[in-house]
């Protein structure tokens, strides 16, 4: 996988891994929100031409769903809060693949990469999607990609804090309307364009049968072998 690819591709995997945090003792969400993506005058064009443009998160009593497409892959994101399991569904290249994590490996996983996370709260505001939110600047250390800093506004108004084990950032005591992250050159910026209260239906949450269980260790080797 070039290089440029592979970035493209990292990128999206911290978006899923962004979206569901919260801490939050409101009443829990049940429902869609829809997520405009913009990337910056920095990426290139064609790297642009790959990236999503919306992501879908959809919240049930115990499970939740992110979908996102592009025209490179399509990528699926299932939290089950009753299982502590979450399931990564690609479609790429060909490919179907089902990357599938316990709450217990997600957290020996980050306590392998030495990841820290410090939260700075900030008298900012602002409403999007109709709701009042909170900024805070969140800063992440790791061994892999040294120290990063997210840019949140949150709102306190949900709870989704049962789907946080899968959650690469569940400091934050909210659920995140607007955040911008990076990933090496690129960044991006997503946005709440609407929120819709609702039921979600157990059908939204099914697994393919032709999707091929892999481990962590397969991705990287399928598709970060070092190819230029």
């Amino acid at each position: 996988m070039k290089k440029s690819t592979l970035g493209i591709f990292l990128l999206l995997i911290v978006i899923v891994t962004l979206i569901p945090f919260a801490k939050a003792q409101k009443t829990p969400f049940t429902g869609t929100i829809v997520y405009d993506v913009k990337t910056d005058d920095n990426v290139p064009e064609q790297a642009k031409a790959m990236m999503p443009t919306e992501v879908t998160m959809k919240v049930s009593a115990d499970k939740l769903l992110t979908v996102m497409h592009s025209n490179m892959f399509d990528l699926k994101s299932i939290f089950d809060a009753t299982s502590q399991m979450s399931y990564m569904l690609m479609d790429m290249m060909g490919q179907k693949l089902n990357i599938k994590h316990s709450a217990t490996e997600l957290a020996d996983e980050r306590k392998k990469t030495g990841m820290t996370i410090t939260v700075k709260s900030t008298s900012d505001t602002k409403t999007i999607a109709g709701y009042n939110c909170k900024r805070a600047l969140l800063t992440m250390k790791s061994d892999q990609i040294g120290e990063q800093t997210y840019d949140v506004y949150f709102t306190e108004d949900f709870d989704v804090s049962r789907f946080y084990f899968g959650n690469t950032f569940p400091e934050v005591n909210g659920l995140p309307l607007e955040f911008s992250i990076s990933q090496g050159k690129m960044s991006l910026k997503m946005t709440a364009l609407n929120i819709k209260k609702e039921n979600i239906a157990d059908a939204e949450f099914v697994i393919p049968a032709d999707y091929k269980v892999v481990t962590p260790e397969d991705l990287k080797t399928m598709f970060g072998g070092g190819g230029q």
